[in-house]
């Protein structure tokens, strides 16, 4: 059931609810039937589901980083037209005033530049999905990049965070920013050795 739990948990931190949905709500619905068939003491059904409950959230896995893959695709293809039409007006303007050269110096500082700071920026708040963890929410790649790192938010949204795992749809969650490397190294400390979410199963 972990590895089960573990594999939905992968394809949720690759966007793989938006990304795969149809994939992605296969293997949920598995994980919960398998999970009902083991409350109900089915455990030879349950282990006929489970592995299904798994292929699904792989496949939704793949699915999602293609279709991540794809979209990266399509904006680099939209800057690429954006920068030309620019390239193609500033052309025009400044044909009679300067060199080709001079302009293709003012087109790459004005193209170039906004995408590298956007590219910087990280949220400072996070607004929950459905069927998010604390745990997936410091995975995904825009938040920590790191799971372990889950306590910095729970600690940030004390407020509104009584049990960590239990957090709800649509709540905003606060996203530490300013964490010195052993504020980090304590959270990856207490997160292995809490027993909220089973560390040793999920990072195998």
């Amino acid at each position: 059931m972990l590895t089960a739990r573990t594999a939905l948990a992968r394809a949720a931190a690759a966007e793989a609810r938006i990304l795969a949905s149809a994939e992605y709500q296969s293997a949920s619905n598995a994980l919960q039937d398998g999970e009902a068939a083991i409350r109900r003491k089915k455990y030879k059904l349950a282990r006929q589901i489970l592995p299904l409950a798994e292929s699904h959230a792989h496949k939704a896995l793949i699915k999602a980083r293609q279709e991540q893959v794809k979209r990266e695709q399509r904006k680099a293809q939209e800057r690429e037209a954006q920068s030309q039409r620019q390239a193609e007006e500033a052309a025009k303007q400044t044909a009679a005033q300067q060199s080709a050269t001079s302009a293709q110096k003012r087109i790459t500082k004005t193209t170039s530049s906004p995408i590298i700071k956007r590219a910087l920026v990280r949220p400072k708040t996070y607004r929950v999905l459905g069927g998010e963890t604390l745990w997936t929410i410091a995975a995904r790649s825009d938040i920590y990049a790191d799971a372990l790192l889950w306590p910095l938010i729970y600690q940030a949204n004390r407020d509104q965070i009584k049990d960590p795992r239990q957090i709800y749809p649509k709540q905003t969650l606060a996203i530490p920013r300013q964490v010195s490397d052993q504020d980090r190294q304590a959270a990856r400390q207490k997160a292995r050795e809490s027993k909220i979410f089973p560390v040793g199963e999920l990072l195998r």
